[in-house]
């Protein structure tokens, strides 16, 4: 399990990050900018699904801000980037596009500057978004390119630990790479026991750190869990 100060006691540290700690919600905090970086947020999942026919409750922005809050009682941050597909539909829609000025209108009035990073879902914007920003040394990214930084924070592929009939969202995290979970519960994730990682998520021998909700739990190298889990 990783090291936790007495400052941190809600999040979870590692030697491996120094500088970063990591919080159940799905979020990665660079500690000396107070800057937590999330992914795959997929705000107005309802509606592109509504467009092809389904009938789901509007809840995406809810849980959005509902899982902000929770991160924020955790730790007074300066700065959100979203590590790309903050939307879950490029396509123009209205009430997507409501929910997104109401999140950064609720960020704005929580003091919080908004930074995006273009996903493979999010729609052409002008100006564009980045493709990339930088905190410290670090690199943020969406990941649905080959990764050419020597250290990288990305999203996309919603890594989670599948095993005994439960799935939970899960980091995976070495000294050069943060790979993280998809901030939404709605994107179905990726399981790492799989045996088919994309090249993303082979940089180097990565851990896991699974989120229950409330609490991160370390779980190991990824690569030594299918034998200690009897997959």
């Amino acid at each position: 399990m990783g090291s936790v100060t007495p400052a941190l006691d809600r999040l979870f540290t590692s030697p491996e990050l120094p500088g970063w700690a990591l919080a159940p919600e799905g979020a990665a905090i660079y500690l000396d900018e107070r800057a937590a970086v999330i992914a795959d947020v997929h705000l107005g999942y309802e509606w592109a699904r509504a467009a092809g026919g389904d009938m789901i409750p509007a809840h995406s922005l809810e849980e959005t801000i509902a899982r902000l809050t929770g991160l924020l009682a955790r730790f007074p941050l300066r700065t959100l980037i979203v590590a790309g597909d903050l939307v879950e539909s490029a396509r123009p829609c209205p009430r997507t596009a409501r929910d997104f000025r109401h999140l950064v209108g609720w960020l704005r009035d929580a003091g919080i500057e908004f930074r995006w990073v273009r996903g493979n879902h999010d729609p052409v914007r002008r100006p564009a978004l980045p493709s990339s920003l930088g905190v410290g040394v670090w690199t943020i990214t969406h990941g649905d390119r080959p990764i050419k930084a020597d250290f990288a924070v990305f999203g996309h592929h919603h890594p989670s630990l599948k095993a005994g009939g439960l799935s939970a969202p899960c980091f995976l995290i070495g000294p050069k790479t943060i790979a993280l979970p998809a901030f939404s519960p709605n994107a179905a994730g990726l399981d790492i026991l799989s045996g088919g990682l994309p090249e993303a998520l082979k940089r180097e021998r990565l851990r896991c750190v699974a989120s229950s909700g409330d609490e991160l739990l370390d779980f190991g190298p990824w690569h030594e869990l299918a034998a200690k889990l009897g997959r």
